[in-house]
């Protein structure tokens, strides 16, 4: 019972990692935030570190990017040994390419796709889908920033044929113009307006 509980409580706990990582954006700033709540001390990439033994450190890039480390407390000067453990913050995903807005097509609203990574697309079709990642927008004071961004739940769906329209054995698709979500018309109108209305007021040139 109490192996079962530990394995519970593990289980739980890599599921929100998860689903924090709703993009590699959003997966480097979950880490980030478990690193410091552990212990370690975040450092510039760009500064001379001076690190002590015993300690932890990370650091990121482009807040798409974390690497963390430890000192041995036997540690004095220079390293004679180390082990590198590395995965990637990424994976196979559908990204909103750079002119994403497709043209009113049948009365439905469609959004332009990049393939990122060699994903499984096939099992794309027909599940609800959300958008999250790294928002670039000018404040209030005209400064560019940026601020991580998730829908929280679907506003998009890449529809299929029912299985009487389609008798073909193996299920075939064209990338590029059967993987375009179709958007609900409301939501198209409010992001790709002349400009995005934030809840503070804030106006975004760039998702």
């Amino acid at each position: 019972m109490a192996q079962l509980t530990e394995a519970r409580k593990y289980s739980e706990k890599i599921i929100k990692g998860l689903s924090s990582g709703v993009s590699h954006f959003h997966a480097v700033n979950y880490m980030q935030n478990q690193l410091i709540a552990g212990g370690f001390e975040e450092i510039k990439e760009v500064d001379e570190w001076k690190v002590k033994p015993g300690k932890a450190y990370f650091y990121t890039r482009n807040q798409s990017t974390i690497v963390a480390f430890t000192v041995g407390n036997k540690v004095k000067e220079g390293v004679s040994a180390f082990k590198i453990i590395g995965c990637h913050t990424d994976s196979p995903v559908l990204k909103l390419a750079p002119f994403s807005k497709v043209n009113n097509k049948c009365g439905f609203q469609q959004m332009n796709m990049q393939m990122y990574g060699g994903g499984l697309w096939r099992t794309w079709f027909d599940r609800d889908l959300g958008i999250a990642g790294k928002v670039i927008f000018k404040d209030k004071n005209d400064k560019i920033t940026s601020k991580l961004w998730d829908s929280k739940s679907a506003v998009m769906n890449i529809p299929s044929l029912c299985v009487h329209l389609d008798r073909e054995p193996d299920f075939k698709f064209n990338k590029e113009t059967h993987l375009k979500p179709i958007f609900a018309t409301h939501v198209i109108d409010q992001l790709m307006g002349e400009s995005i209305k934030t809840k503070e007021g804030d106006d975004i040139y760039n998702v």
